[in-house]
């Protein structure tokens, strides 16, 4: 098996062995503190040529999460704002139909936001910007994109900004909206490397179930195949992220944050014919925690994940923490 189709095991599964912590600040705190909870909501603009733009944040995971996703034509962005456990700006990271890598901080901007992020194209190549949120009303605020040279400064003007009014209604949840449709690029995407594994059969919902506790997992593809959505729900405990490829470094990455207020960050390598999930997890109190993560595929409908600790110099444990195996959860018949 190759190491390429190992690693698109990656786009289905993350199991959180968490344990309850002291809850710290958490994203949805900061923002109430700084009065930026205008936000939130579904906000929509037309362009001079008559194009909408789309643009939704929606809590998520007991407020320790934003979903941020936009929408201009043909062209999609998804990504999730989060807090640094021990502190700092707030961040985010997400992608786009386009096989984009996005990545940016969050910082007040007198009454405003400004997100300076930094997009890496499936080629490598690298841009930096901001993106100046402004209020106007309750119902109304302003969006400018601008350009930033290679030392992160702004541009004088804005390369595009619109007014966007807001709608009715929560925002969806599209980060995990499942996208089955698929276009040919000149470069290779996430959904690319699953089809060449031969690892579809996990997509969908799972279960199990150990001491009395129910382990929830779905997994579904987003943005056009190059990126997948994670939700996991344990007892009281969520966690939300997104799988991510690296189309030039040719590397499935994770990100995620819990309602516990930790956060999450993974790679994927082969191990032997199973797939390695190496993890490293922030604590609400900031502490990190290193485990790995192994998966062994049982048949269609069955799979076993097992955890390992890690020691400080990185080296994995000989026996496994313990182990889960996971039943896929058909879906629920539609009534007639």
């Amino acid at each position: 098996m190759s190491l390429r189709s190992v690693f698109s095991t990656v786009v289905i599964l993350l199991i959180a062995w968490a344990a309850p912590g002291m809850a710290q600040q958490k994203l949805g705190d900061l923002v109430a503190m700084g009065g930026y909870e205008w936000i939130i909501g579904k906000w929509v603009a037309t362009a001079d040529d008559g194009q909408k733009a789309e643009s939704n944040f929606d809590w998520a995971a007991d407020k320790c999460v934003i979903l941020n996703d936009l929408r201009v034509g043909d062209f999609k962005y998804q990504g999730m704002i989060l807090l640094p456990p021990a502190g700092g700006d707030a961040f985010d990271e997400g992608a786009d139909s386009r096989g984009g890598i996005w990545k940016g901080t969050w910082s007040p901007d007198g009454d405003g936001l400004v997100r300076k992020v930094e997009h890496t194209s499936p080629d490598g190549q690298s841009r930096k910007g901001e993106i100046v949120y402004g209020k106007v009303d309750a119902d109304t605020i302003t969006i400018a994109i601008y350009g930033a040279d290679s030392s992160g400064a702004r541009s004088s003007e804005p390369w595009n900004k619109l007014t966007y009014k807001r709608q009715q209604g929560k925002p969806a949840q599209t980060i995990a909206a499942a996208e089955t449709a698929s276009r040919t690029t000149d470069y290779q995407k996430l959904g690319d490397v699953v089809a060449e594994g031969g690892y579809q059969w996990l997509m969908g919902k799972w279960a199990a179930g150990e001491e009395g506790r129910t382990y929830e997992l779905e997994y579904k593809p987003i943005l056009d195949m190059h990126a997948a959505s994670v939700d996991v729900k344990i007892g009281d405990f969520k966690y939300i992220g997104m799988i991510l490829y690296v189309a030039n470094r040719q590397e499935i990455v994770q990100i995620g944050a819990d309602s516990m207020g930790g956060i999450w960050k993974g790679a994927w390598e082969q191990d032997n014919n199973d797939a390695l999930n190496k993890i490293e997890y922030t604590k609400p109190d900031g502490t990190t925690v290193k485990m790995q993560h192994v998966y062994q595929k049982i048949d269609n409908d069955g799979m076993k994940v097992k955890q390992y600790d890690v020691a400080t110099d990185g080296t994995r444990g000989s026996q496994s923490r313990g182990d889960l195996t996971f039943k896929r959860q058909k879906p629920a018949e539609k009534a007639k």
